[in-house]
């Protein structure tokens, strides 16, 4: 296993890291130290230890609000999943009631082309004679 040496707090430190998560690792530590530089006002007069406390408290509080924002956007689309799963269930019904109306319409269509054939038939018949 490779091991990556990084700067942190002006100490090298010696990472063990799987080769696909080289880059990760990288960019890692990058942000840790850009988020240690916020911190440069308080360099000297807190220990390394309390300075990495303070910036563990603040990625675990992002942690915790990436995770209620992943959970909130989950409830949202598994409510708007719902909906939409209504809507379908009531266009299913009625397209279904729409198809019953239209055989209704199809078989009322072919009585009357019936009468008017027979109607046809009488009114020839009635000038035959």
């Amino acid at each position: 296993m490779p091991v990556y040496k990084a700067l942190i707090l002006n100490k090298e430190i010696n990472v063990n890291y799987d080769e696909n998560q080289k880059e990760q690792l990288e960019e890692s530590i990058k942000e840790i130290n850009s988020k240690l530089s916020s911190y440069d006002n308080l360099s000297g007069k807190i220990s390394d230890s309390k300075l990495l406390s303070f910036l563990a408290i603040k990625l675990q509080a992002e942690l915790l609000d990436l995770n209620k924002n992943k959970k909130n956007n989950i409830n949202e689309t598994y409510n708007k999943n719902i909906n939409l799963n209504d809507k379908i269930y009531k266009l299913n019904k009625e397209n279904k009631l729409l198809k019953e109306e239209n055989e209704l319409i199809k078989l009322e269509l072919v009585k009357i082309q019936g009468q008017i054939d027979i109607i046809s038939d009488l009114i020839k018949k009635s000038y035959e004679e």
